[in-house]
């Protein structure tokens, strides 16, 4: 099983739609709970150092590697979870 971190903060409306998709994602899809989302706020995080450069949140690291930035969908936080699982 693979480490996926969502970098996000508070107040932006693109991070509370990720973070919505995971919790329904849980419900709808149990097989889905055991891909752990660690959840680091940018802006609450003392020394905040992610392992790779971004510019836009939500951004999904899987494993170190850096797999979405920006932009997100319930399907594409899905496949995310499912390929944390399929590590």
């Amino acid at each position: 099983m693979s480490n996926i971190t969502l970098y996000h903060f508070e107040g932006c409306p693109a991070c509370g739609h990720a973070k919505e998709w995971i919790k329904e994602l849980y419900q709808e899809k149990p097989e889905l709970k055991d891909a752990k989302v660690e959840l680091v706020d940018v802006h609450k995080t003392p020394n905040f150092k992610a392992p790779a450069p971004f510019y836009y949140v939500p951004t999904f690291f899987v494993d170190g590697k850096k797999v979405l930035e920006g932009a997100v969908t319930k399907e594409k936080v899905e496949e995310i979870l499912r390929q944390g699982l399929n590590a």
